[in-house]
């Protein structure tokens, strides 16, 4: 073959090889595959290669620079979010257990009238007079009893259908039917009224009567009836004069009922002046709970009893005796606060030094000492007690823990003299160390 056609046809197959070069092999010709599989690397097809990579690599450099510089942009953010959260949030809570024990003291308060205000050189607080005055009334039980019987009484016309006058005198007797009695008579009663009254009765004449039943008892309170005239037995008057009523007769009774003795009369004067002392004893005790006082004690109470006027007399049918008293009492009453300022101030005086009270367990409680022979005023003994404790000021405390580490702050705490336990909690959570302003610092005392 010329070399002019060697040239030429190796030209067109270097052509044909970089065109098939580009393209997939799904596109190449089937005959064009299997040179493609092992083709003869061109120049141009490294050149090609070569620029792809490096196109690809600085792309991945891009990418992991840009994202490099947001995990700092981000991380610059939180940071400053967690500063300004610790400027705003700040805190340490300290929580301490100090050992406890309780301090007890007695002091005796004097309660004088005379005194304006809380003496503490001389253990004495201002005493207050109270006095109140009334009538007292009451009414007291009879214990003696009587009968009382009521005679039955009414009206009966008495008629006269004889042909001659007849005289029926004062007491005359009048007998009623027997089964007008209910219940039936029995024993000595008998079935008889009287007239009040002298009675003339003329031929064929009749006139009105009062009678009154000659024994008391409810069975006399007959209805209307029709009397004979138990007189005329055996005469021809008889079954001409007689009587009758129209209305049922009333009043007849027999009961008991009190009566008062000469006894009721003197216990009703002790009772009246034991109710009036009990009375007034109440109105004082009254007045001095009203002012906002106790008092001293009831051995001071003073009391003045007037006469006893009772309102009754021995004989007289009355349920019970009515009683009349004038009755004064008096006292001396103090203020409770004044006792327990007095005492709170000598307890706390008497605190060793070093330590502190728990305010809140101060109790106090009184009890009459009697008259005090010194000054003759009624005097308290005050028993005050409050739980104490050692240890620094809570200002102290918190300058000490200022701007130190967890550890540091809490070998501090432990330290101190008395102390049991501490703890500490900071905030935000990931803070290291105590704040540095001390009203970031709360510090709760645990007392146990």
């Amino acid at each position: 073959m010329p070399p002019a056609n060697r040239n030429a046809e190796r030209k067109f197959e270097e052509t044909d090889l970089e065109q098939n070069a580009l393209l997939e092999p799904e596109d190449l010709p089937v005959e064009t595959i299997e040179p493609r599989i092992k083709p003869r690397m061109t120049f141009v097809n490294r050149m090609n290669l070569d620029g792809r990579q490096n196109s690809e690599k600085i792309k991945e450099k891009s990418f992991f620079k840009g994202l490099i510089l947001k995990l700092a942009l981000a991380a610059a953010v939180v940071a400053l979010a967690m500063y300004g959260l610790d400027l705003k949030f700040a805190k340490a809570t300290v929580k301490i257990w100090p050992a406890t024990s309780i301090l007890r003291q007695d002091v005796k308060v004097g309660v004088d009238p005379a005194t304006l205000e809380i003496n503490r050189e001389k253990n004495l607080i201002p005493g207050f007079a109270i006095s109140v005055s009334n009538t007292i009334k009451g009414e007291f039980p009879v214990t003696g009893k009587k009968d009382v019987q009521g005679m039955a009484q009414g009206t009966v016309k008495l008629f006269n259908n004889y042909t001659t006058a007849q005289r029926l005198v004062k007491g005359t007797r009048l007998q009623a039917p027997l089964d007008k009695f209910q219940p039936a008579l029995a024993g000595d009663e008998t079935p008889w009224f009287k007239t009040t009254e002298d009675v003339v009765l003329e031929p064929k004449s009749s006139t009105t009567v009062k009678v009154i039943a000659a024994i008391a008892g409810e069975k006399y309170n007959i209805d209307a009836s029709v009397f004979s005239v138990p007189g005329l037995v055996g005469t021809a008057q008889y079954t001409f004069v007689y009587g009758q009523s129209f209305e049922k007769f009333t009043g007849g009774s027999q009961n008991s009922a009190p009566e008062v003795k000469k006894e009721d009369i003197d216990n009703a004067k002790i009772a009246m002046a034991d109710l009036a002392k009990e009375e007034i004893e109440k109105e004082l005790q009254a007045k001095v709970k009203e002012q906002g006082l106790e008092i001293v004690d009831a051995s001071v109470e003073k009391f003045e009893l007037g006469t006893t006027t009772i309102i009754g007399k021995a004989g007289d049918s009355i349920a019970k005796i009515g009683g009349q008293m004038v009755a004064k009492a008096s006292t001396v009453a103090y203020k409770k606060s004044d006792l327990e300022n007095l005492s709170k101030d000598f307890i706390t005086g008497k605190i060793p030094a070093g330590s502190f009270a728990n305010e809140k367990s101060l109790a106090i409680k009184s009890s009459y000492a009697g008259i005090d022979p010194a000054n003759g005023k009624p005097s308290l003994t005050a028993a005050a007690e409050v739980m104490i404790y050692s240890g620094m000021g809570e200002a102290d405390l918190k300058k000490g823990l200022s701007e130190k580490g967890l550890q540091e702050a809490r070998l501090f705490l432990m330290s101190q003299p008395g102390m049991k336990d501490a703890q500490i909690q900071l905030s935000p959570p990931w803070r290291l160390n105590v704040p540095r302003e001390l009203d970031r610092i709360e510090v709760w005392t645990i007392l146990e």
